[in-house]
């Protein structure tokens, strides 16, 4: 797969996680319930900074 389109897919799902965790703890009025979705939009942003970083070395 062409590199350019994993960073996309990574960035734009990295976005709509943090969305969805988000609604979910405005919803719930519970944002420690909801951590375990922003850690996972975290890390997909973390995965998506280092790919990027290593293709522009």
């Amino acid at each position: 797969m062409n590199q350019n389109l994993i960073n996309t897919i990574l960035l734009s799902l990295a976005f709509v996680v943090i969305v969805i965790g988000i609604h979910r703890s405005i919803e719930e009025a519970d944002i420690a319930g909801n951590y375990w979705i922003f850690m996972v939009s975290f890390v997909l942003f973390i995965i998506y900074r280092h790919r990027k970083k290593k293709n522009s070395a």
